[in-house]
């Protein structure tokens, strides 16, 4: 039961269970990821509030699609919501629904868009895990657009600085496969998208396995770790740590 239904938001998944190398797992119901969690209906936000518990939400959509889209009704009820724009290079970030249309989805690509959002952005993922370290932020969710991309590789660096397995991590990464569909008719629906989500098949922009796969070796061979990632964009020692204590068990 890792995804939670909710009418407005197709892709919103428990982060809960991932196992760690030294045999612990993540904790359930401590912290999300989604799509566009700014679509939540009002039965939506009180499910979110009331059953699922949320307290923080980050935002990682770009300052364009805050002002097309709006922040939604989600925002007027958490303690905290942060706007932690993520971007790979250029200012329209590539799952977002006015992206360049670039048919291009291959694992090279994604790839190479994922790590120039390490690069890029890494100040903004680190202020995001340190956000979600905070005593008073869980349970947290962050999101984009499709729950793909800049949500996938933040979810990435948190697995990961928790120690989860590789498997894990790239097993996360290819459920958002089985929303695509839902994903991409919303996105098509918008008169303003690319025709892109009109002409291709869902599948076109599916996860893959090897995109994550390499994403995962880019970062050991460039900084070991995630954990070391995220300290070599300031995140301390002892923020990690919280944020251990916090979500595994």
């Amino acid at each position: 039961m890792r995804r939670v239904e909710f009418e407005g938001s197709f892709n919103f998944r428990d982060l809960g269970g991932w196992r760690t190398g030294d045999g612990r797992e993540v904790r359930w119901g401590r912290l999300f990821r989604a799509d566009s969690v700014h679509l939540l209906t009002d039965a939506d936000v009180e499910r979110a509030v009331g059953e699922v518990g949320i307290r923080t939400m980050v935002d990682l959509r770009s300052t364009a699609e805050i002002e097309a889209g709006g922040v939604g009704a989600l925002a007027q009820r958490v303690a905290d919501r942060q706007h932690l724009p993520v971007t790979s290079r250029g200012p329209v970030p590539i799952d977002a629904p006015r992206a360049v249309a670039n048919p291009d989805r291959s694992p090279t690509r994604m790839f190479e868009q994922y790590a120039a959002m390490l690069e890029v952005s890494g100040a903004v993922i680190a202020r995001a895990v340190e956000r979600l370290a905070g005593a008073d932020a869980l349970p947290g969710v962050f999101f984009c657009a499709a729950g793909k991309d800049r949500t996938g590789v933040l979810a990435a660096v948190v697995l990961g600085a928790l120690g989860v397995r590789d498997d894990d991590i790239i097993e996360d990464y290819v459920l958002t496969g089985a929303s695509m569909e839902q994903l991409i008719g919303r996105f098509a629906s918008i008169a303003a998208a690319p025709d892109l989500y009109r002409s291709y098949p869902p599948s076109h922009f599916a996860p893959y396995a090897e995109t994550m796969d390499r994403l995962l070796a880019h970062v050991r061979e460039r900084y070991g770790s995630f954990a070391a990632y995220l300290r070599a964009n300031g995140v301390s020692a002892a923020t990690l740590d919280r944020l251990a204590a916090q979500l595994v068990g």
